[in-house]
């Protein structure tokens, strides 16, 4: 599996994902004091909502995976979600 392959896939699980269920991004940080449970913690960055995202980490879903992993990671540990 390539990168593309990788990144593509990811991108739909998210979509999906996010159309289940959103939390609060104070719920989703990983030093939070109330966590949620249950979740991808990989990608806990998916279960916030498109408007609690954009606030969070500057821009849309769909714009943040499109960039490399790499940078979605420091984004994220910058943020806390990581």
């Amino acid at each position: 599996m390539n990168g593309e392959d990788f990144a593509t896939k990811s991108t739909a699980e998210v979509i999906e994902c996010d159309s289940q269920s959103t939390f609060t991004y104070e719920q989703l940080r990983a030093k939070s004091e109330n966590p949620v449970t249950g979740i991808d913690f990989k990608r806990r960055e998916a279960y916030l909502s498109a408007e609690e995202f954009e606030a969070v980490l500057g821009m849309s879903k769909e714009t943040f995976y499109k960039i490399p992993k790499w940078k979605q990671d420091m984004m994220k540990k910058k943020v806390d979600l990581f």
